[in-house]
């Protein structure tokens, strides 16, 4: 064989090498920065909610939330009311909730129109379903 042709193999098998090998460490460092993936909390009108990750290295990525109600069936009243009915959702809930909780370990607040923004359906119990991911501070810069 040419050495031209030798050295182009030797450098083909050592780049594979390197990819197979390189790859799973550089995926396993992801998942360490990701601890717990799309978690759910479901606060009732009226009620504390809280969010939190078990580390606190680690810190709430918010990946969605819903203030409002889509069902009838989630956070029933003692008393089935004529109230009941859908109420759609409010539009800054998950800005204003990435603004109060993205980034910190833990984070506990009240499920209410006091707290997030009055919903066009008053006197309409309401609750709030939210999405989050618990990641370690290190890698909290994507989005």
């Amino acid at each position: 064989m040419r050495p031209q042709l030798v050295w182009s193999y030797i450098l083909w098998c050592f780049s594979w090498l390197v990819l197979v090998t390189g790859l799973p460490a550089f995926e396993s460092n992801l998942t360490k920065w990701v601890r717990l993936r799309n978690a759910s909390a479901l606060g009732c009108e009226g009620n504390m909610l809280s969010l939190s990750c078990s580390g606190e290295e680690e810190g709430l990525k918010i990946n969605s939330a819903f203030w409002g109600r889509d069902d009838l069936k989630t956070c029933l009243p003692e008393k089935h009311s004529n109230s009941l009915k859908f109420c759609p959702p409010a539009g800054n809930t998950l800005k204003f909730l990435r603004h109060v909780c993205e980034k910190r370990p833990f984070c506990t607040f009240p499920v209410s129109e006091m707290f997030f923004e009055k919903s066009p359906c008053p006197g309409v119990p309401k609750f709030l379903k939210v999405r989050y991911d618990c990641r370690m501070m290190s890698g909290m810069g994507a989005r």
